[in-house]
């Protein structure tokens, strides 16, 4: 028994020194004492390392990569991908250029990306007025090229997910995912996002080819008076022929952008069978009904006050807004999504043939 617990504790000894990631610093201006490695996405600590000197040492024995902060206390210093590999992070601590973060793939791609962002971001800011939109169209391509670049790291997804996601159907995303390597959509991040992409393609028009038609899954909230509206009573009110479910917050600049366009589309619209739906991601209750009565807004208007912290947030997959979908009332299918600007009314035109 003694026998086997020693070769027990020398196979643990052997795996501890030949850890799967390893982080090594040397930081200017940085106390002696512990800093911390963490989970970006939980913010659980993963180890922890001595300074002294300004040099340190983290030997990550996570189940698979992530994306980490280095913190200094409750503070970031610096954003670190933990995979396979020697890290190491290097920099003046005290500087507002941050730290350096090379030695892998993913931390040496988004050291490239951020040094190119950079150099657009000067040149904007350089840039008159009127010429920094085109601006907008470079960032996104920018970003595009990187992900390119980046197919073989957890970087690359990353950079996916926290630009394109919202922006992508969901089969479109997962169109993107499966782009990757199978190593890396076996990240649980990864596995996350598919599956978050298949619950978004159950709230999504029918995709040509496909089998599968979409229903709306039903909301039920309150109004400003306090009174609960259930999405399913409006669908099935015999008035109704079309519901727009609008998702938006007083805050949103761009969902009150859209404001005045449902606002026209209402007033032409609903006494031919279209209702308004909207669902606020608001918390402050006075500026949700500031909004409603400044802006005109006399469709249904239901909220948690929990901004994006709601279930109809969960079932819809809501990362951003504006956001919306159009209820066909006959049979509960959804039948477009996140329409824009003035592609609302051309849709009720197609719908009611005026």
């Amino acid at each position: 028994m003694k026998k086997m617990l020693l070769l027990a504790l020398a196979a643990a000894s052997v795996a501890c020194s030949n850890p799967r990631c390893v982080i090594s610093g040397k930081v200017e201006n940085l106390n002696d004492g512990y800093i911390y490695l963490a989970d970006q996405s939980n913010m659980e600590i993963i180890d922890s390392a001595l300074v002294s000197n300004g040099k340190f040492k983290f030997v990550n024995c996570s189940e698979e990569p992530t994306l980490a902060l280095i913190l200094n206390g409750k503070s970031p210093i610096a954003t670190v991908f933990t995979d396979n590999g020697k890290i190491t992070v290097t920099g003046d601590a005290a500087s507002d250029e941050g730290l350096v973060v090379s030695g892998t793939p993913s931390n040496d791609g988004i050291a490239a990306m951020r040094a190119e962002f950079g150099d657009l971001l000067d040149r904007m800011n350089k840039a008159d007025e009127s010429e920094k939109e085109k601006f907008v169209d470079e960032y996104y391509a920018l970003i595009d090229r990187h992900i390119e670049a980046n197919r073989d790291n957890l970087f690359g997804v990353y950079s996916l997910l926290d630009s394109k996601s919202a922006r992508l159907s969901g089969k479109e995303l997962l169109e993107e995912i499966n782009k990757f390597p199978e190593e890396l959509r076996n990240n649980k991040v990864v596995k996350e996002a598919i599956e978050k992409a298949e619950r978004k393609m159950k709230v999504e028009p029918q995709a040509e080819g496909s089998d599968f038609v979409p229903k709306y899954i039903n909301i039920v909230q309150k109004n400003i008076h306090g009174e609960e509206i259930s999405l399913r009573d409006v669908v099935q009110n015999p008035k109704n022929k079309y519901v727009l479910v609008d998702f938006w917050a007083s805050w949103c600049q761009p969902c009150m952008h859209e404001v005045p366009v449902l606002v026209k589309a209402y007033k032409k619209y609903h006494k031919l069978g279209f209702e308004i739906y909207g669902v606020s991601f608001d918390r402050d209750i006075a500026k949700w009904k500031d909004a409603m009565k400044e802006n005109g807004m006399k469709w249904i208007n239901v909220s948690s006050l929990n901004s994006f912290d709601n279930q109809a947030a969960e079932d819809y997959v809501i990362e951003a807004i504006p956001a919306n979908v159009l209820i066909d009332c006959s049979n509960g299918t959804i039948i477009a999504r996140d329409l824009r600007g003035e592609d609302v009314e051309k849709r009720l035109a197609e719908i009611f043939g005026k």
